[in-house]
């Protein structure tokens, strides 16, 4: 049974691997990394004149014969002693097997976690169009040479500066990883009752739209799950549960803030806390997957505007 249950687990994760599911930040950006040393390589193969090697590499590097073709490269080049071809093809081959492995990682510790499943990157369309700029600097930079070829430099270290400072946005702390994402859904569930109070001719209906995104988030519940997971916010944001657990936050952060001025914001902050909002929902699956310091954190960030 132990063996049965290993192998419908590699085949499980094998297949989200191919439609790049639930891979982790990690592996993302191991992938992005090996796309340009595979432009380092055929950038070099070219110049150095070796066009067949390139264009096979070029057709068929990104199908499912990809690692054959560069197993036989990597062969090929050892043999005829391209020592430069050599170095790059490990280089290319050992950063798409740490990309895959922390992919398989990923995927299996999150099959029984009991997380939810959020990418980080969900709703990031711009970073593809950044990776094809960052593509064609790149290459563009390793082709040319002089005033030109600095230019092009500069160009994909702005471009590679701006990805960086996105990752960051989206991966700094754990409630980030949720909260960017979920709110992307969020407005996609907003949306559609939008349409829907448009067409009936009535208001937004604010609790349609949280019990709607309630099931976005965990679509394998049933609606009693729902319902029960609702109510809990819905008492814990009326008693302002959290209130002891923020106060001692802001403590923290600011030690030297008076304990007057603090429960004169929280005292504001409550009744806002009270009307229906997709961050307590929010916040509360940040607590489930990482814990109530990292929940308190989340709150302290939606009341200083960090969390938009």
């Amino acid at each position: 049974m132990s063996n049965f249950l290993e192998k419908f687990e590699n085949e499980l994760a094998y297949q989200k691997m191919s439609k790049g599911e639930d891979t982790g930040p990690i592996s993302r950006i191991l992938s992005n990394v090996s796309i340009l040393v595979l432009v380092f390589l055929l950038v070099t193969l070219f110049r150095a004149q070796f066009y067949w090697p390139a264009l096979l590499l070029l057709i068929l590097g990104f199908t499912r014969f990809g690692h054959w073709v560069s197993i036989g490269l990597l062969v090929y080049f050892a043999i005829i002693q391209y020592w430069t071809g050599v170095i790059i093809m490990t280089v290319y081959g050992a950063v798409g097997w740490l990309s895959a492995w922390y992919g398989m990682r990923n995927i299996k510790k999150n099959l029984y976690s009991g997380k939810v499943n959020v990418d980080p990157f969900e709703g990031m369309v711009d970073l593809l169009f950044l990776l094809i700029f960052q593509v064609v600097f790149f290459a563009a930079a390793l082709f040319t040479s002089g005033i030109l070829s600095i230019i092009f430099w500069v160009l994909f270290g702005l471009v590679t500066l701006f990805e960086a400072g996105r990752f960051y946005h989206r991966l700094a702390s754990p409630w980030r990883q949720l909260h960017y994402p979920l709110m992307v859904r969020y407005a996609a569930v907003a949306g559609y009752q939008a349409g829907v109070a448009q067409r009936e001719n009535k208001e937004f209906d604010m609790e349609a739209a949280i019990n709607e995104f309630a099931k976005v988030i965990y679509p394998d519940w049933t609606e009693e799950e729902i319902q029960k997971f609702l109510k809990t916010i819905d008492e814990k944001m009326n008693s302002f549960a959290d209130k002891d657990n923020l106060l001692a936050f802001f403590k923290k952060i600011k030690p030297q803030i008076e304990d007057k001025e603090v429960d004169d914001l929280l005292g504001k902050v409550q009744e806002h806390f009270k009307k229906k909002n997709p961050r307590w929902v929010i916040a509360e699956v940040v607590e489930h997957d990482y814990g109530v310091d990292e929940r308190i954190k989340y709150l302290y960030s939606i009341i200083v505007g960090q969390a938009d």
